[in-house]
């Protein structure tokens, strides 16, 4: 991993540490992977329907890519998410080719166009008071 994609993962994780240790009096509602239940884990979706079921934070996990972009995925390979299809491993596979994939019909037809997000597009969904 380049030390620049490096430095910044350690930056977001000091941060998120720090900013989930000033909430700690509280209990929380954190959706694991996204409201993971319902809908596919780490993806739009599910991140959208955990802030629609009122949680007060989301947990996702994220690889950096090839490209050294940072995706939204569980696991090393894309094997669990997207059955048959090509599987591909997230450190050595583009962003692009990872988002040709559909990893949301495994769970239900209606997710049939969920894509592996990136860690910005997940940011993007936080709402105002919520947390990552």
């Amino acid at each position: 991993m380049e030390p620049s994609v490096r430095n910044v993962i350690l930056t977001l994780v000091s941060f998120l540490v720090f900013t989930c240790a000033a909430t700690a009096d509280a209990q929380l509602i954190v959706a694991h992977r996204g409201a993971s239940y319902d809908a596919p884990e780490n993806t739009l979706a599910a991140f959208r329907l955990a802030w629609d079921q009122d949680a007060d934070a989301i947990e996702g996990d994220f690889y950096v890519t090839k490209d050294q972009q940072i995706a939204c995925i569980h696991d090393k390979t894309t094997k669990r998410v997207a059955p048959q299809q090509p599987e591909l491993s997230i450190a050595n596979s583009t962003l692009k080719e990872l988002q040709k994939l559909d990893v949301g019909s495994w769970k239900h037809p209606q997710y049939t166009a969920e894509r592996i997000p990136t860690l910005k597009e997940v940011l993007a969904t936080v709402p105002e008071g919520k947390q990552i």
